[in-house]
């Protein structure tokens, strides 16, 4: 046993140089005793079925199961002279514990198997601080197949522009775990010209989010930490949302799924008042024993196809046949039919495969976990009226991940054991034009082209491209026009954790220690202009030398060269943050008090460049990069944990918590190619830079206060209700550096730096119904206030680029919701109720509503906008926005949303069938999420109405113009979209309807 455990040890060393992973299990615990008698059974065997998992009783009856993958399961306890009892349908929760007590009737009484089905409690008696679950039979049964949406239907989460919000922290803030291990997009939130390589689409990850794609069916359960988590977990500030993949079962199980959308009714048709997007999705898995009942494996895999995957209100319109009056440089004559469909936006598609999976060894005292995730996608992307004349160039985008994880635990004893675990994530994301790919000379070379895409394609020269049409100020792209830049983006880590866990009496103690190293590369090549300038030259002079010199104005690039080649060292090297943590965790269970105790050290490195003399940068003018640059440090950080829980009764629970958290700021504003600067007019200019670097900034620092109450109120229903208050410091804001000296002395520059700070007060509640009477509900509910200097981190850059004073004032955040709740009612016959019809029928509906979002009232010019561009007022660039009232002090209207699902299941043999329809948006109501800066309301951008900003467009294009200009734009927002991004659009999507057909084995 000593060697063993002496070679356990020195794996699990090595492995310290590998990624943290927290493979989440829980525990059950309780106590054995003689029904009659209620004295304890020592040494009475408890097991769980299916597994090698279980435990003996101690002197007092007390036992505990170590380490259980969450599932539900049955657990039998017995004892010599007793009956067996068996209890099944026993759920376990990652991270918390399941406590199962055990009555054994005596032979002499009772000469009968006694058989129990446990019911999921209602309080969670082990929990420290809030935590919301949602097991697989919840997620089948929700009328949404979205895996953000089952997060943000729990209390103090918000779900906005594809963004999950945490109790009012930015989003970046939020840590997001597969099966214990991190798979946050460690960039955060793209805010600025940076964010170049992500897809339209793939808007969670660009948005910051996770980088890992899960299948509902896959899913055993997923959880939300609202803060107050303990030691173990670290670099998440507002929260953690973790997904656990499902187990396989000791039989084997299988199922196929598939549903749709498309009636026949695509594109711009309606069906039942509805329309089709386009969308199908096919789901398969397979689970159960592997040759043997202690290797089990569960599989599944799924291809979701959507034609136009961001539904909107749509309108179409049929304007005929329309001239090119020549004002943009085309052919004055030329005409085209404008005209669209209703509700689809042509050109667009993704269609995305993904693989999930676990493989687990049971031979104790050895245990081994194996989890993993592939997905593939591809995508075409248009969010613009303006090129429906030339769909065939839209760019292309396509998206790999690969995630895996291995974690081996070994029993040293009943009540101790010895955990490592390997991990590697890799993402990676390539956008192109569809013909050329990585060919990006080609994109605008008009022979090229014409051999690639036929002779319809007439350039002005060989290397510039068509003028846009203008029909009566409206432009709209000719075909052949380039829309494509080229991108790629990889994003991964490798690593590992060592923890041993140890339950001494009342005491579960934890100690671990992790190392996290990430690998991060990013090309981002800008095209427009870059061809003219380049081929402008005569053949002699267009070398390497001079092309790189050129790209220095267009390219952005990490872990590539300037030219595109991967390179892994060097000024042009790749980033390499990494995380060290170590934690000591003791959680003290009594049956009237739970303590949670823990301090965890973190040792962060962030690989970021940072200027030797900041009031003097260096700058290589010719071939344009920064100069004068070194690493910044590593930063260490003590943070104290600690959490009460005091189960009054049974149905009576306080907790109490305190915690002080860490995380790096989104390292997306600490990353760019040493070119980005000096590659424009950035570096000695303050007011046209929505989006500057961060030189070396400290991490974001948060400090919350929780308490809370649970009450059972009847055996069916539970109430919870927790406070909270955060503080949050050092978050990044737009500041300036004055320069003192050299080039551009006398001027002032713009960076990231630690300032903003934030307070968010908040009261969560929530309410679970058991099934009783066929009816199931839980309701969520949130009352918060978060205010802080600025919402997001470039959000005064304009203010700070004028009038060169950074905001202290604190403002309500724009994306805070006084009010957000929901209510999901499950009504549902059983088996061998209601009758032939009714038997196994269920309706699931899902309420959500929210109070709206603050925005500024403001006015403003027109600037240098366009005549289709109207007078927008837009968060692209702010600087001609002047507010009317104080920061924030307006809201959007109340938003409700009603979906349905409504099943019926059937059995043929050993197939259970289950049929079923969901329609999202029930009543099809036209949601306002969003208002127009000028006028604060959604259908009326305060453009036509104001004859000092519309009056000439007016009366130099006609009437035509301002039909055109309603349709296109207040009716379809394509100047919103355009300025403000797709995602921000006015409208919440419309209804839409799915009917599908699930089969199990």
């Amino acid at each position: 046993m000593k060697n063993t455990v002496r070679f356990l040890i020195s794996v699990s060393l090595l492995l310290v140089s590998f990624q943290v992973i927290f493979a989440q299990y829980g525990k059950i615990a309780g106590k054995v005793v003689d029904k009659e008698t209620k004295e304890p059974l020592p040494g009475a065997s408890i097991v769980i079925q299916g597994t090698t998992l279980g435990a003996a009783a101690d002197v007092n009856g007390n036992y505990v199961i170590l380490n259980v993958p969450a599932g539900v399961y049955t657990v039998v306890a017995s004892y010599v002279g007793y009956q067996t009892v068996t209890v099944s349908g026993v759920q376990v929760i990652a991270g918390l514990t399941r406590e199962l007590n055990f009555e054994l009737p005596s032979t002499a009484i009772e000469l009968r198997a006694v058989e129990v089905v446990a019911e999921r409690p209602l309080i969670e008696k082990s929990a420290t601080n809030a935590i919301r679950v949602v097991t697989s039979t919840d997620i089948e049964k929700l009328p949404v197949r979205d895996v953000n949406v089952y997060f943000a239907i729990q209390a103090g989460v918000s779900l906005q522009y594809g963004r999950l919000f945490v109790r009012g922290s930015r989003p970046d803030e939020v840590g997001y775990m597969i099966e214990g291990a991190n798979v946050t997009n460690i960039l955060g939130a793209r805010t600025g010209a940076r964010g170049g390589a992500f897809a339209s689409r793939d808007r969670y990850r660009a948005l910051g989010g996770g980088l890992v794609t899960t299948i509902p069916e896959a899913l055993e359960e997923i959880s939300v930490q609202a803060g107050g988590y303990n030691a173990e977990f670290g670099n998440a500030n507002a929260g953690i949302v973790q997904q656990v993949f499902k187990t396989g079962k000791p039989r084997f199980s299988a199922s196929a799924q598939f549903e749709t959308d498309n009636f026949g009714n695509y594109p711009g048709k309606k069906f039942l008042g509805t329309y089709s997007y386009g969308y199908s999705d096919v789901v398969l898995t397979l689970g159960g024993p592997l040759l043997t009942e202690r290797v089990k494996f569960f599989l599944a895999g799924e291809n979701n196809f959507v034609r136009d995957y961001i539904p909107h209100f749509f309108k179409g319109y049929n304007f005929g046949y329309m001239k090119d009056n020549g004002r943009r440089g085309g052919t004055k004559g030329d005409s085209a039919l404008v005209a669209w469909n209703d509700a689809n936006i042509p050109g667009r598609m993704v269609n995305r495969y993904t693989g999930n999976g676990t493989l687990t060894f049971d031979f104790k005292p050895l245990q081994i976990r194996v989890a993993g995730a592939y997905t593939w996608s591809r995508e075409r992307a248009n969010n613009s009226l303006r090129n429906i004349f030339n769909l065939e160039r839209l760019p292309v985008t396509d998206n790999t991940e690969f995630f895996f994880d291995i974690k081996a635990s070994y029993f040293i004893s009943s009540k101790t054991f010895l955990e490592a675990s390997v991990s590697f994530l890799d993402y990676r994301n390539k956008s192109y034009e569809p013909a050329f790919g990585d060919n990006v000379l080609a994109y605008d070379d008009s022979l090229q082209v014409v051999r690639a895409y036929g002779e319809r394609f007439k350039y002005v020269s060989r290397y510039v491209g068509p003028p846009p049409y203008d029909f009566y100020g409206f432009a709209f792209y000719r075909p052949g026009t380039l829309f494509a830049g080229y991108s790629k983006f990889q994003q991964g880590y490798y690593g590992g954790s060592i923890a041993l866990t140890s339950q001494v009496k009342n005491h579960e103690f934890k100690i671990g220690t992790s190392y996290q190293r990430w690998t991060v590369r990013h090309y981002g090549l800008g095209t427009g202009g870059l061809f003219r300038a380049f081929h402008s030259l005569p053949d002699s002079a267009r070398n390497e030398n001079y092309l790189y010199r050129l790209l220095g104005s267009y390219v952005n690039n990490y872990g590539f060269d300037r030219f595109g080649r991967k390179v892994d060292s060097g000024e042009d090297g790749p980033r390499h943050p990494y995380f060290f943590s170590a934690y000591i965790q003791d959680r003290i269970e009594f049956s009237d008090l739970i303590i949670n105790a823990g301090l965890r050290y973190d040792y962060m490195y962030f690989d970021a460049w940072k200027f030797k003399n900041p009031s003097a940068p260096e700058v290589d003018l010719f071939n344009r990069k920064l100069l004068g640059l070194e690493k910044g440090k590593p930063r260490a950080y003590l943070q104290p944990r600690l959490g009460f829980s005091f189960p009054v009764t049974d149905r009576t629970v306080f907790h109490l918590q305190y915690g002080v958290f860490v995380q790096a700021p989104a390292l997306t504003s600490l990353y760019a190619g040493l070119s980005y600067y000096p590659g424009s007019v950035y570096l000695p200019s303050i007011e046209l830079i929505p989006d500057p670097l961060a030189f070396d900034p400290d991490p974001v620092k948060t400090t919350q206060y929780e308490i809370g109450f649970s009450q059972q109120f009847t055996d069916f229903a539970a109430f919870d209700i927790t406070g909270f208050y955060k503080d949050v410091r050092n978050q990044l804001q737009v500041s300036t550096v004055p320069i003192t000296s050299g080039t551009f002395a006398g001027t002032k520059y713009a960076v990231y730096a630690n300032g903003d700070f934030e307070n968010v007060y908040g009261l969560e509640f929530t309410l679970r119904i058991r099934r009783v009477y066929r009816v199931q509900a839980q309701v969520s509910y949130t009352l918060q206030d978060a205010r802080g200097t600025n919402s997001f981190a470039n959000g005064a850059w304009a203010a700070v680029g004028i009038t060169q004073i950074t905001p202290t004032l604190t403002v309500p955040l724009t994306y805070n919701q006084t009010h957000r709740g929901s209510i999901n009612i499950d009504y549902r016959f059983g088996k061998g109720e209601g009758g032939p019809l009714l038997e196994r029928f269920g309706v699931n509906l899902l309420i959500t509503f929210n109070s709206g979002h603050p925005y500024t009232l403001a006015t403003g010019g027109i600037a240098q906008q366009d005549a289709d561009d109207g007078g927008i007022l837009n968060d692209g660039d702010p600087r001609n926005r002047n507010p009317l009232e104080p920061i924030n002090a307006s809201r959007t209207p109340w938003v409700w949303n009603v979906d349905l699902r409504v099943d019926k299941t059937i059995s043929i043999g050993p197939a259970n069938i289950n049929f079923y329809v969901y329609v999202q948006n029930l009543f099809n109501t036209k949601n306002v999420i969003n208002v127009y800066y000028r006028t604060g309301n959604a259908y009326d951008d305060g453009f036509l109405t104001n004859p000092d900003l519309s009056g000439s467009f007016v009366q130099q294009f006609g009437e035509t113009y301002i039909q055109l200009y309603r349709a296109i734009n207040l009716e379809n927002r394509q100047h919103q979209w355009r300025f403000n991004g797709i995602l921000q659009d006015l409208f919440g999507p419309p209804r839409q309807l799915r009917a599908g057909l699930k089969i199990e084995f």
